[in-house]
């Protein structure tokens, strides 16, 4: 029978009053214990003396977080991990954060100087970035120091750039003449591991042998460690263990097989829990990680009307494109807290946290107040707050497990449950905070407003083609026996700055392919073109060799010769830095800054390089006037994307491996008065592992490399990606066709060793909406080009390249005046460039 609309009204009012408004009468059965503080600092523990009873039987205490953003939450977990240690004698920390990686960097821990802490590196940033964490991180190397240490492990079996970098390495060592591997089964270990699982996807063969050669790496260590029992040998099998069942649900999430919520992660998660219990008998431990992941029973929740209309709101705050389905998204959800429940019984107590008011977001990214999402009357956070606390702490384990009430634990958003069955304990904390950076400068002030483009107000120049008159494309300007320069645009044009310069000072002109020229300060700036002439292909020369080089061999040794030709030392470099974003031909997105970038390892490979570099905002404009993204990962703030993209720096490429492309030497040509191969190359099995972009997995990888004929350093690479047509399960009509990027990437000579001088890379794709009939093209442009070296800084950089945006600066009007700035290309060309050069 279908109801009439008044009826239908009436009846979903009167379901939703008696959730918004219904008063819990057993909320006065319960023991409420006020905290007088969570800040780390605070030192009288008497408001936590109740904890001793509470926990008086239990080994495993796990600390939740209502979201990863909860800056006032990381704070009061810091203040009670210090009593935990101190008073009730847990000796163990570990984090939702790499299980090998914790272990390790511990290891490294010694002293108390925490700045910075090795521990940084493997616990995950969204915490480890903050100010609220760093007085933990002083805790940890304070009672190493003092003799009563405070273990730091992980029970994650995601990871970060250690395992990444270094695990299969150190297994290796682990193993040592016990480890029989052979060549083909050392490749698929580091395609896998070091790219990712695409590889196997589609290669049943691949990916039986994959999971082989693991099984054969545990045997060979569970040999060791009945030989000689070592905790580092178990720590190496588990953390295997569990990088093959997340390579295993990461496939299974790639091959779209149903995966209920994260119960892959969550059963390895918990496995790693009882194994660092078990390989620690005598020790306390205390667990940092998400509500969700410790809590118990999750799917005893309702989803009432309630609870749907703050759906909505939270949809509407977060700019969601389709509203979130609470139902559809805990279907079969079962979290580690359930799995460890079921294993240490009352040996086990969780705490959640929640929270009245105040903001949330996590680290680097939006802001999301809570002035929407407050809770509702019949919610434990709206009671304790008529009660009047600013902090206080409930031990659910007085309430009967059938009593429902709303709680904000999960996600800052009221669900209706028997909290008493999912969690052991609430601490609430009235006011919420978001995390804050480290390095954030509190007192600066942010320029982000309608700004002039710092490349506009200066003249235009350019490099001529002579023998045809076109503009010569990432020619290198630069200032003899300095490093101040800058490259042209695709069209040839530029602008240079000469403050400071004596007019017979010397300017060089440089491009491959072409010949020199060099010319005064006086003639640029007296001159609007500049021409080169082409130095066409010429023939190998004769050398008296047994067999002439092959182009695999001139790549082989060009990376063989990275550490003499790629300066190794501590330098910092200044560079001019522009992301910009367009929709057809409008401009959605534009900002420009100067960056000073430090590096102290010099040009060393690694799978993360950004992950090594520091990084200074020196000057930054917002051109559109667009509030100032709160992101810390948009616009400028990408630079680190450039370097993780960096084909000296990053692994994942042709030059690292030659053997998985085609080379093809095309010819001799040119550059500064030396002689440079030109190599096609072509990618043979394009992924993550051979490209840097992984799933799903590019159709095509080509492109060119120029490479020095004496010293076999790397002088120019260009490389084009194409991705196949890829649809988003949230909008079935839009189909992304063609998509992927271009990447141009010169490097310049300074004192005897090479820089990266320019880089571009374009993202570009068409939206196209099949049920329409319609397309629209974007393209994503983000610019570097060097404008100095310091090879001797003096500057000192802490801040890490990835969190550059974060600290604000001060306007310098002059700024842009006596600083060289890149000319931007054309986006017509550009479009042309990646084959969108036609319009709908």
């Amino acid at each position: 029978m279908r109801l009439s609309k008044t009826l239908f009204i009436v009846c979903f009012l009167l379901a939703f009053n008696f959730s918004y408004t219904q008063p819990n009468q057993h909320f006065n059965e319960l023991e409420i214990h006020p905290i007088n503080s969570i800040a780390p600092q605070s030192t009288d523990f008497s408001d936590l003396e109740f904890l001793k009873e509470t926990l008086k039987n239990n080994r495993i205490v796990l600390l939740g977080e209502q979201s990863h953003g909860e800056g006032a939450t990381f704070a009061a977990k810091v203040r009670i991990i210090k009593y935990l240690h101190d008073e009730l004698g847990y000796d163990i920390l570990s984090f939702e954060s790499g299980l090998y990686d914790n272990y390790k960097t511990y290891q490294q821990v010694n002293g108390s100087n925490s700045d910075p802490s090795p521990i940084e590196d493997s616990v995950f940033k969204i915490w480890s970035d903050s100010k609220e964490f760093k007085p933990l991180l002083q805790y940890i190397h304070q009672q190493k120091e003092n003799g009563t240490p405070l273990m730091v492990t992980g029970f994650d079996s995601q990871s970060d750039l250690i395992f990444e970098e270094e695990f299969l390495i150190d297994f290796k060592a682990l193993l040592g003449d016990n480890l029989k591997l052979n060549d083909k089964e050392n490749q698929i270990l580091d395609e896998v591991f070091y790219g990712g699982p695409e590889f196997l996807l589609s290669n049943e063969v691949d990916s039986t042998f994959f999971f082989s050669t693991c099984h054969k790496l545990i045997k060979e260590v569970d040999q060791l460690i009945d030989k000689k029992e070592t905790i580092e040998a178990k720590v190496m099998k588990q953390s295997l263990i569990g990088r093959v069942a997340l390579l295993q649900w990461e496939m299974d999430i790639l091959n779209e097989n149903e995966v209920k919520v994260q119960n892959p992660r969550d059963l390895q998660m918990a496995k790693n829990l009882i194994f660092l219990s078990e390989l620690y008998p005598d020790k306390k431990i205390i667990g940092w990680g998400a509500s969700y992941h410790f809590a118990n029973e999750v799917k005893s929740y309702k989803n009432t009307a309630l609870t749907k209309d703050y759906i909505l709101k939270f949809d509407s705050l977060q700019k969601s494109e389709e509203p979130f389905d609470l139902d559809k998204s805990m279907e079969g959800a079962v979290p580690m807290g359930q799995l460890l429940k079921d294993h240490f019984g009352d040996k086990l107590y969780s705490i959640a946290f929640s929270s009245f008011e105040g903001e949330f977001g996590m680290l680097g990214f939006n802001t999301i107040s809570l002035d929407a999402l407050e809770p509702p009357q019949g919610s434990i956070e709206y009671e304790l707050n008529e009660q009047g606390f600013e902090y206080a702490f409930v031990d659910y384990k007085q309430l009967a497990n059938n009593q429902y009430f709303y709680s904000s634990a999960l996600g800052n958003l009221p669900v209706y449950a028997p909290w008493s069955k999912v969690f052991d304990g609430l601490f609430f904390i009235k006011t919420s905070y978001t995390p804050s950076f480290i390095y954030k400068n509190e007192s600066a002030q942010t320029i982000a407003r309608k700004a002039s483009d710092p490349v506009k107000s200066q003249k235009l120049k350019y490099v001529i083609n002579e023998a045809d008159n076109t503009g010569i494309g990432y020619a290198n300007i630069y200032v003899l026996n300095t490093s101040k320069g800058i490259a042209t645009n695709a069209e040839g044009a530029f602008s240079f700055s000469t403050e400071g310069l004596k007019p017979q000072d010397r300017i060089v002109l440089s491009c491959i392919g072409f010949k020199n020229d060099t010319i005064s300060v006086h003639e640029l700036n007296t001159t609007a073109e500049f021409r080169l002439k082409p130095e066409p292909f010429q023939l190998e020369e004769v050398v008296i060799r047994s067999k002439p080089l092959s182009a695999k061999k001139i790549v082989k040794l060009a990376e063989k010769k990275i550490e003499d030709n790629y300066f190794q030392g501590h330098s910092q470099q200044e560079v001019f830095y522009r992301v910009k974003k367009y929709r057809e031909d409008s401009i959605t997105f534009d900002e420009t800054a100067s960056v000073l970038v430090g590096n102290r390892t010099g040009y060393q490979s690694s799978i993360r390089p950004s992950k090594k570099l520091t990084g200074k905002i020196l000057q930054y404009k917002n051109i559109l006037n667009q509030e100032e993204l709160k992101n810390a990962w948009d616009g400028v703030g990408s630079l680190w994307l450039v370097y993780s993209h960096d084909l000296i720096l990053h692994k994942n490429n042709v030059l690292h491996r030659p053997a998985y492309y085609d080379l093809d030497l095309e010819g001799i040509t040119a550059y500064n008065g030396e002689r440079v191969y030109k190599i096609n190359f072509k990618c043979k099995k394009p992924g993550s592992y051979t490209t840097g972009y992984g799933y799903p997995s590019p159709l095509a990888a080509t492109g060119t490399i120029y490479i020095h004929t004496k010293n076999y350093a790397v002088l120019k690479f260009e490389i084009l990606i194409v991705r196949d047509k890829y649809k988003l399960k949230r909008f079935p009509n839009y189909e992304l066709d063609p998509y992927g990027y271009s990447i141009t990437q010169t490097y310049t000579e300074y004192q005897g060793k090479y820089f990266l001088n320019y880089s571009s890379e374009l993202s570009y794709s068409r939206w196209n909406n099949t049920k329409t009939d319609t397309s629209y093209r974007t393209l994503e442009v983000r610019e570097l080009v060097s404008t100095n070296i310091d090879t001797q800084p003096t500057v000192e950089l802490n801040l890490p390249i990835s969190s550059i945006k974060i600290r604000s600066i001060k306007e310098d009007p002059d700024f842009w005046s006596t600083h060289n700035t890149k000319i931007e290309d054309s986006v017509t060309e550009t479009y042309k460039k990646v084959g969108l050069g036609d319009s709908d």
